[in-house]
């Protein structure tokens, strides 16, 4: 009768096991066999796994790990989560979903040392507390993946605004360009307005005594007239291209502007 009971207790602690997503497993450690616990974590890849089970035990228990084998190992450390003693605490993680879909198996190794691993069947009151420490896990999961997007937003925030001040400064220097550009553009203007009036008046002198050394001034007059036309239109170019850099560089500045808005907004929301 002992020994129904006994296996009638087993079952349904497996059962209850099983339906919290947590299974007793045999899993390789090098060469070795051992026993062990597996849960899954949906919507996250191994590695982001792996750091937040590492974190979480280091942060939260104080243990120091290292790697062996493929494992995370914390050998011969407290770990109040599991119980009073020392253990010999392993685990691994192992992509099982799609890239698309992402989804981890953790794989938790827990001994008493010499590698006598724990399980429901030698010592079931800590194989349960192993069990409640995976199936908090995932909401620590959660936790760790916000924590990393607020830091992964806060960089993108300060990027992003150093991108701000950078298109600030270009749009200062294309300014500063353009009123230069306009200056010498007025400057030319008189230039030539002057020229040309010095030319109309030396050709109504020219037409009236028709002096050589003054068709020759008319000449050279009229040579630095075109020279000065053409710097004009040079200037009228640049000008046109100067304007055009302040249009793209007012939208790059309406994009970052949006994104940091963006970046803030869910900055807020996970805050």
């Amino acid at each position: 009768m002992k020994k129904v009971f006994a296996l009638f207790a087993l079952v349904s602690v497996i059962c209850t096991v099983s339906a919290q997503r947590v299974n007793e497993t045999v899993t390789m450690f090098g060469k070795e066999q051992l026993s062990g616990f597996t849960i899954n974590i949906d919507n996250t890849t191994a590695d982001v796994v792996a750091d937040a089970l590492a974190d979480h035990l280091e942060s939260q228990y104080s243990l120091k790990g290292s790697n062996k084998k493929g494992y995370r190992a914390y050998e011969n450390q407290p770990c109040s989560a599991f119980g009073e003693a020392r253990y010999d605490i392993y685990f691994t993680t192992n992509n099982i979903g799609k890239k698309k879909n992402p989804s981890t198996q953790v794989t938790l190794v827990v001994t008493t040392g010499n590698m006598n691993c724990i399980t429901f069947a030698n010592d079931p009151r800590t194989a349960r507390n192993i069990v409640t420490f995976l199936e908090s896990f995932p909401e620590h999961v959660q936790s760790y993946k916000t924590t990393l997007r607020i830091k992964q937003l806060e960089n993108q925030l300060a990027n992003l605004n150093k991108e701000r001040e950078s298109i600030e400064k270009d749009i200062q220097k294309v300014k500063d360009k353009i009123a230069k550009n306009n200056d010498e553009a007025k400057n030319t203007t008189d230039r030539i307005e002057k020229l040309t009036a010095d030319i109309e008046k030396m050709q109504d002198q020219f037409n009236k005594n028709h002096d050589a050394a003054l068709k020759d001034q008319i000449a050279t007059a009229v040579k630095d007239k075109k020279t000065l036309q053409k710097s004009q239109s040079n200037t009228q170019k640049t000008l046109l291209s100067l304007n055009g850099d302040i249009v793209k560089l007012n939208k790059k500045l309406d994009d970052n502007a949006k994104a940091i808005e963006e970046c803030e907004k869910e900055l807020k929301s996970l805050r």
